[in-house]
């Protein structure tokens, strides 16, 4: 019974990985040509990702404009981030690309046909 549970969980594992992997390879981060108020006001993002003016980037959680200070929660250990609009060179927000969903479906498809060549190698079925 014990082998029968363990290999049903197997593919759950597997299957699992996949929608990570799926929906990691469907989003992107894409620059915005608007003012960080613009982009939140039309978009109402959950996230973005800043560039500052010395090029480094921070990604913020629960973005609000106060005055001339973009607010919102920074990801790990950073807390509360507080960034100078005339600060921010670029905002970025996350979206679907279909360019790595296309990428992606390409390499699960040669992955999914190399475990058959190799099934079929193995097995002497050929």
């Amino acid at each position: 019974m014990q082998s029968l549970i363990h290999h049903a969980i197997r593919p759950c594992r597997v299957g699992t990985l996949l929608m990570v992997l799926s929906g990691a390879g469907c989003q992107a981060w894409h620059t915005q040509q608007l003012a960080p108020a613009a982009v939140l006001a039309a978009r109402h993002p959950a996230q973005l990702r800043i560039t500052r003016a010395d090029g480094s980037h921070v990604v913020i959680q629960h973005p609000n404009l106060q005055g001339d200070t973009l607010v919102g929660i920074g990801r790990g250990q950073q807390g509360k981030v507080r960034l100078p609009v005339p600060d921010i060179r670029a905002v970025a927000t996350r979206g679907f690309s279909p360019e790595r969903t296309v990428a992606l479906g390409v390499g699960v498809a040669a992955l999914a046909y190399g475990a058959f060549l190799i099934g079929v190698a193995a097995c002497g079925c050929y």
